[in-house]
């Protein structure tokens, strides 16, 4: 993914538009992007710390990091320049709809 000149992140999962004439040569950019997941176990504090930001400032809207040690859903939306204005935490037991597709529903 082409965030900027200078960073292409590698998340775990990222769901992003595809150009069929272009997949080959071309790395999403932020705007072909609906959601980014992250599994985090030993990268728990690197991928809530610094990627966060990243994104944010990037202006990616839905950016889910999957804490495997705890089993918890961290749900970080409403990007700005200073970072996530929203974190939400999911347990086991919750649901969640990405922010493109609202009628798709996942439990976690």
């Amino acid at each position: 993914m082409a965030l900027d000149d200078n960073s292409e992140p590698e998340p775990d999962i990222a769901v992003v538009i595809i150009d069929p004439f272009d997949c080959a040569t071309h790395h999403p950019t932020p705007s072909e992007v609906y959601l980014i997941i992250d599994v985090a176990d030993s990268s728990l504090a690197y991928d809530r710390e610094i990627k966060d930001n990243i994104y944010a400032r990037s202006g990616i809207a839905d950016y889910w990091v999957l804490n495997v040690g705890d089993r918890q859903l961290h749900v970080f939306r409403e990007p700005a320049v200073e970072g996530y204005q929203s974190e939400v935490i999911l347990g086991e037991t919750a649901s969640i709809s990405p922010i493109e597709f609202p009628a798709f529903n996942i439990e976690t």
